[in-house]
């Protein structure tokens, strides 16, 4: 197996991508990309994974949103990709502040006074509602692609998840699964639904990531830290919502898809791709694109 240097080691510009650059918040340090489209800028997308992935998760949607003058922020959140990973002994920040923060950075670099759109997936689906609950005004719209809230941990379970041996655990775990790419390739197969997507999808951008030291105990640390907003207060969001599902998905169970839906501002422009997995934004993107440009487009924000 390749030994992989520690993200801690490396935090430079241009590693691990051409376009890498990272964002110092107290302790952590955050990896992100930017991708500028060739011709004029038409507004500006700040993208976010889910569970288990990274930047390199929005590939495809990032080269079709690029055809359509959007640039493209995408960021590894803490402990997934090439970002810092939580340990006992950091200095503990809610992932929300730094994603507010990074944001008003880049806006503070470019003189940009222009509004965010947000691209949630799964997960990152759960942290954009967040970001919209804390500041209602903050965004043009919110573009949630199979979005899953984290379970709520009762204490006693997030206390065992931040013992000493869990982390090793998981740390041994990941050590010894992540090198083999049949179990990458059933694991995408049961997220994408596609066999000819996971038939061509290079291993190493899923599992290099998750190799890196500590990520098992970062993983044990923000399962147990986690947080997500209150179905009830869904409602009072004031950026309009786009809402796409895929009606293949095993992740995500249908309670949760009703109950979501209902929750979110009359008015969501809800969508299904009948035969998509979870990961609809990878071998569905340009399909989740042309739902993205045309809501919009009908909301004038194109």
């Amino acid at each position: 197996m390749k030994k992989i240097e520690f993200v801690e080691n490396k935090q430079i510009k241009g590693w691990p991508y051409a376009n890498s650059e990272y964002f110092t918040f107290g302790d952590y340090k955050l990896h992100y990309r930017i991708d500028r489209p060739k011709g004029k800028e038409k507004g500006k997308l700040f993208m976010i994974h889910g569970f288990g992935c990274d930047t390199t998760f929005f590939n495809e949607m990032v080269e079709e949103y690029l055809k359509k003058g959007m640039r493209c922020v995408r960021v590894d959140l803490p402990d997934f990709g090439y970002s810092t990973r939580e340990i006992k002994g950091i200095n503990y920040v809610p992932r929300v502040e730094m994603l507010e923060a990074l944001m008003a950075e880049l806006d503070k670099i470019e003189n940009d006074s222009e509004k965010w759109i947000i691209v949630g997936h799964s997960m990152g689906g759960s942290v954009t509602l967040e970001l919209a609950d804390r500041n209602r005004d903050a965004y043009k719209a919110l573009l949630l692609y199979a979005p899953l809230f984290m379970s709520d941990i009762p204490k006693p379970v997030g206390k065992l998840f931040m013992a000493k041996w869990m982390g090793a655990m998981m740390d041994t775990a990941l050590k010894y699964v992540m090198p083999y790419d049949t179990l990458v390739r059933i694991v995408l197969l049961a997220a994408t639904m596609s066999p000819r997507y996971m038939a061509k999808y290079d291993c190493s951008l899923a599992a290099n990531p998750l190799k890196l030291k500590d990520t098992g105990k970062g993983l044990c640390y923000m399962s147990a830290k986690a947080s997500h907003p209150a179905y009830e207060d869904m409602n009072k969001i004031n950026a309009p919502v786009l809402l796409v599902w895929g009606g293949l998905d095993f992740f995500v169970p249908k309670s949760k898809v009703n109950k979501l839906s209902n929750s979110l501002p009359q008015g969501t422009d809800i969508h299904s791709i009948w035969y998509a997995g979870h990961c609809v934004v990878q071998n569905c993107a340009k399909k989740c694109t042309k739902f993205g440009i045309d809501f919009l487009k009908a909301n004038n924000l194109y």
